[in-house]
C-alpha cells in the first residue's frame, strides 16, 4: 500500500462528473414560497377575524357595512393558492391526497345539502369560503410544522392586541358598542363576542408556561404586554364565553404539560379515560354552583348565552330535516333566522355551533364532524412528544381544540364557518407528520 499522493489519469479526470453549484433560482424559489405562504396565512387570519375600521357601534340600527374589503381579501386568496399550485403541484396534491374518512363523510353530506338547500346561493358561498380559508393554514402547517405555525399565530395575536387597544383609544365612537350592548368594547371587530373569542384563543397561543430562561429579551416583554392587553380586551368586551374559554384553555395547558411527563402511551390512555369520567362526575356537581355564579356575574343563565328561547324554536326544525339539514351555512344568515325565530329582538345566530351544524348539514353530518374533532383530541392527548418546543405547542393544540369544543355550546360559527376561530382549529387538528424542505423545517410537525 502506497502512502504517497495518488493521482488521477487524464481519462479519469474527463470521466469524473462535474459537481455543479446549487442553482441560485432554488434559493429564490424557497424564499418566494415562504413569503407566499406567510402572506396567505396572514391574509386568511385577517379575513376570518373580519377586523376593519369604521364598523358601526350599534349594528341593530341596520347601519350599512361595506363588504368590499372582506370580499377582496377572500377572493385574492384564490390566485395566490393557484400560484402555489404552479410552483409546487406535487407537494400541493400530496397535502390533500389522504382525507380522513370522517372528513370525507362530512364533505359528501355538505355537498348533498347544497341540492336540498333553502338558499342555494348562500350555501354555495358558504362552502366556497370555508374551502378557500382552509387551504392556506393547512399548507403552512404541513410545510413548516406546528412550532413555526404557532409562532406566526402568536405574532398575529400580538399585532391584533395592540391594534385593538390603539383603535379603541383613538376611535371610541366605533370601537365601543351602543344600544343594548352599550359600553361593551368590540374594537376592530364587528361584534364584541368576536373580540372576546379571538382574544381567548390568542391568549392561549401567546401564553408560555414557566419562567423564561436566560436574559430577559425585548420580545418577551412585548409578549407579556400583549398578554395583558388581551386580558384587558376580554374584560372590557364583557364576553362571558371568552372568560370560560380562557379558564378552560389555561387549565388544559397545565394538565397537558403534566401528562407529558407520563412517557407510556398506554398509561396516558388510562389517565385520559379516567380523567374524562372524573371530569364528567365533577362537572355534574360543580356546574350548577360555580357556573351559576359566573353566569350571574354577567347577568345570564347557565347556558352563558341567554338564548335558550332561540334554541326552543330551532330544535323542532332539526326533527323536520334530520338527515341533510336545510343547506350548508344557511342558518348563519340573519334573514333565514328572521324567518324561523320570532322574538322581541333580532336573533342573528343560533348561539350554539352544534345546533347550527345540525340545522345546516343534518344530524349525521354534525355527529361525523364532532366525532372527528374528538378523535383528533384523543389522539393528541395520548401522543408523546420529545422536543420541549413540540410539547409546548402540542399542549396549545389540545387547549385550542378543547376550548372550541366547549365554546361551541355557547356560540355559533366556531366550526365549519369562515370566521374567527376556523384557522386556529385547522392548524390544531393534523396529527404527526414529517415535513420536508429547507433549514426552517427541521422539526417534526407534531
Amino acid at each position: 500500500m502506497s502512502l504517497g499522493h495518488s493521482y488521477l489519469t487524464d481519462q479519469e479526470v474527463i470521466l469524473r462528473p462535474v459537481v455543479r453549484p446549487r442553482p441560485r433560482r432554488g434559493i429564490r424559489k424557497e424564499t418566494l414560497i415562504r413569503v407566499l405562504l406567510t402572506g396567505m396565512f396572514y391574509l386568511t387570519l385577517l379575513r376570518t377575524t373580519g377586523m376593519w375600521y369604521g364598523y358601526p357601534s350599534n349594528f341593530n340600527e341596520d347601519a350599512s357595512v361595506d363588504p368590499f374589503a372582506q370580499k377582496l381579501m377572500l377572493y385574492s386568496l384564490i390566485p395566490l393558492i393557484g400560484l402555489y399550485f404552479v410552483l409546487e403541484p406535487n407537494r400541493f396534491l400530496s397535502y390533500f391526497r389522504r382525507i380522513p374518512v370522517l372528513v370525507f363523510v362530512v364533505i359528501i353530506i355538505s355537498i348533498v345539502s347544497l341540492g336540498l338547500s333553502i338558499s342555494f346561493s348562500a350555501s354555495v358561498r358558504g362552502i366556497a369560503a370555508v374551502a378557500v380559508l382552509t387551504v392556506a393554514p393547512l399548507l403552512y402547517r404541513h410545510r413548516y410544522g406546528s412550532v413555526e405555525t404557532f409562532r406566526l399565530l402568536a405574532t398575529f395575536g400580538m399585532f391584533a392586541a395592540f391594534a385593538n387597544i390603539l383603535y379603541t383609544v383613538a376611535l371610541p365612537r366605533y370601537a365601543v358598542m351602543g344600544g343594548s350592548y352599550a359600553g361593551m368594547v368590540k374594537g376592530l371587530f364587528y361584534h364584541k363576542n368576536g373580540l372576546g373569542q379571538f382574544c381567548a384563543v390568542s391568549f392561549i397561543t401567546m401564553l408560555s408556561l414557566g419562567m423564561p430562561r436566560g436574559p430577559l429579551r425585548y420580545s418577551q416583554l412585548l409578549r407579556w404586554a400583549a398578554l395583558l392587553c388581551t386580558l384587558l380586551l376580554i374584560v372590557v368586551s364583557k364576553s362571558s364565553t371568552a372568560v370560560v374559554m380562557v379558564a378552560i384553555g389555561v387549565a388544559t395547558l397545565i394538565g397537558s404539560r403534566m401528562m407529558q411527563t407520563v412517557r407510556n402511551s398506554l398509561a396516558r390512555s388510562f389517565i385520559v379515560f379516567f380523567f374524562c369520567i372524573i371530569l364528567g362526575v365533577a362537572a355534574s356537581f360543580a356546574y350548577l354552583g360555580v357556573a351559576q355564579m359566573i353566569a350571574d356575574a354577567f347577568g345570564k343563565d347557565l347556558t352563558f348565552s341567554g338564548r335558550t328561547n332561540i334554541w326552543e324554536q330551532l330544535l323542532p326544525l332539526v326533527y323536520d330535516r334530520p338527515l341533510f339539514g336545510y343547506g350548508f351555512a344557511v342558518f348563519r344568515q340573519p334573514e333565514i333566522m328572521e324567518q324561523y325565530v320570532s322574538l322581541t329582538f333580532d336573533a342573528r345566530s343560533t348561539h350554539n355551533t352544534y345546533l347550527e351544524l345540525a340545522l345546516n348539514i343534518g344530524v349525521p353530518g354534525m355527529i361525523a364532524w364532532t366525532a372527528f374533532i374528538l378523535q383528533r383530541l384523543g389522539g393528541r392527548l395520548v401522543t408523546i412528544q420529545r422536543s420541549t418546543e413540540l410539547r409546548a405547542t402540542h399542549s396549545k393544540e389540545v387547549a385550542i381544540i378543547l376550548l372550541i369544543v366547549v365554546g361551541s355550546m355557547m356560540e355559533a360559527g366556531m366550526m365549519l364557518a369562515p370566521v374567527i376561530l376556523w384557522p386556529y382549529l385547522v392548524v390544531s387538528l393534523p396529527l404527526s407528520r414529517t415535513k420536508s424542505g429547507g433549514s426552517s423545517m427541521n422539526t417534526h410537525s407534531g
